[in-house]
């Protein structure tokens, strides 16, 4: 770029397109391409340090003194050793303002990635939105600012020392070599917990990011353990039901808890199926044989949507069917998940059958919602009929009385080679079958919402009172 500047300014400019892309529509992006996890996270956080990286050691480098780079080809330079020996030395400040940019931008932007699977500190804060529990929000969100913090002032540190006539050339060579020793050890890691990750005789349990999920991830977890050889590793909270179901179809996941009615509207693109025995048998015969996925038996619950209003305003305003919604909606604004903005069992599948929209709809974190529509921020919200917070809340489930919502009934999602290599799962996970009903199932969530304990340890209990687990 330095050498033909005609081509710098397209090239700058592509980095900087890159740049304006949401960080959490990147990192969705790169999923279908290369699964969840770590991978499709690094290589959205380079793309991310990309622009303020280049565009320093670009802007650093045609800063140099002509006179100093016309002097070292006068002295018979080649254009590399111009660049290495005099255009680097003296552009490193510059350069390392970059890095301290990019470095600061990341730190931030990674804690997005937990949303795709890759962990971190992201998971802690995303969890404690969920639970609306500021201590994990706090235990996610103070380590990452320090680290930004404190890799800014050795940065801050190496950047001074980089300032032309600050660095003898011993000192030059042992940053570099320091820095190539940096790089190797986290090629290292990262190569090591990539391979040792991939254990034949592991199986990968995922989940979406919500509290029902996350009890039932722990729940397959344990029962695995305790029923049979394998490990068990736990690969959870992901940001959407798509993101499962794609890590699934790749290899990313062996099995997790889905719902007949989001495999059914969501994946499949079908219509309502009202019947839930018709709506499960259709999603099994379909999945197998378009996916090669497995639904296995149902767990008992029906995990719907439902729209909810605080009860003083269903008493207030005679709202007992979701139709009823209509003589108010004008003046209502609806809050919900930011699926159901876009599913079409979601509100525009509502908008069309019901015919009427709300005031406004705002999209929000599922652990945010009950917060707002209790301080009067919004007055109705997309709610799971499972939902231990509906009764705490005192809100109002409104009935579907014109059958937008088809049946949720949950069921293990398991891929079909992972089952012919280790059949013995359809048996284990089959226990878990007509266990759980709706009352039990918001019983387990308002544990976990409501009295704040461990999604693991809600599951374990369960697990020891079915006679499940010792």
């Amino acid at each position: 770029m330095t050498r033909n500047t005609k081509i710098a300014e397209p090239i700058i400019g592509v980095a900087s397109v890159l740049q304006t892309i949401p960080s959490l529509a990147l990192l969705v992006f790169l999923v279908p391409f290369m699964g969840t996890g770590k991978l499709p996270a690094i290589i959205a956080l380079t793309i991310y340090g990309l622009l303020p990286i280049l565009r320093n050691t670009y802007i650093g480098i045609r800063g140099v003194d002509r006179a100093t780079v016309e002097a070292g080809i006068g002295m018979g330079m080649t254009s590399r050793q111009v660049l290495t020996m005099v255009e680097l030395p003296l552009s490193l400040g510059v350069i390392m303002a970059g890095v301290r940019t990019a470095t600061v931008l990341i730190v931030g932007v990674a804690t997005i990635a937990g949303l795709i699977g890759a962990g971190g500190l992201g998971d802690l804060i995303f969890r404690g939105l969920q639970t609306y529990n500021s201590g994990l929000i706090l235990a996610g969100a103070i380590p990452s600012a320090l680290l930004a913090i404190v890799l800014d002032f050795i940065l801050k540190k190496v950047e001074g020392m980089a300032q032309p006539g600050k660095l003898s050339r011993k000192t030059k060579k042992n940053i570099t070599r320091g820095a190539i020793a940096v790089v190797a050890a986290v090629v290292l890691v990262f190569a090591i917990t990539s391979f040792t990750g991939e254990n034949k005789e592991t199986i990968t349990i995922t989940g979406k990011n919500f509290t029902e999920q996350e009890i039932m991830v722990y729940v397959l977890g344990h029962l695995i353990e305790e029923k049979t050889d394998l490990d068990v590793k736990y690969e959870s909270f992901l940001g959407g039901s798509t993101l499962a179901f794609e890590g699934l179809q790749q290899g990313s996941y062996d099995v997790y808890v889905e719902y007949t009615g989001t495999g059914l509207m969501n994946y499949l693109k079908e219509d309502a199926i009202n019947d839930p025995d018709e709506a499960y048998d259709y999603v099994k015969k379909v999945f197998k044989e378009k996916y090669d996925l497995v639904w296995l038996d149902p767990i008992g619950f029906n995990n719907t949507y439902t729209l909810t209003v605080r009860q003083e305003d269903a008493d207030k305003y005679g709202l007992e069917k979701m139709s009823d919604l209509k003589r108010t909606a004008d003046s209502m604004v609806l809050g919900t998940e930011p699926e159901f903005q876009e599913r079409k069992d979601g509100y525009p599948g509502f908008q069309e059958l019901y015919g009427f929209s709300f005031k406004e709809a705002k999209t929000m974190d599922t652990g945010i919602m009950y917060s707002a529509i209790k301080n009067g921020d919004v007055d109705v919200i997309d709610a799971f009929g499972t939902d231990g917070r509906i009764p705490e809340f005192n809100l109002k489930v409104l009935e579907d009385d014109k059958n937008l919502f088809p049946p949720y009934y949950a069921a293990p999602l398991i891929r079909q080679d992972v089952l012919d290599k280790h059949p013995e799962l359809e048996e284990v996970l089959n226990m878990l079958a007509g266990r759980i009903d709706d009352e039990r199932m918001q019983q387990l969530n308002a544990r976990v919402d409501i009295d704040k304990e461990e999604y693991e340890t809600v599951a374990v209990d369960f697990l020891k009172e079915e006679g499940l687990m010792d």
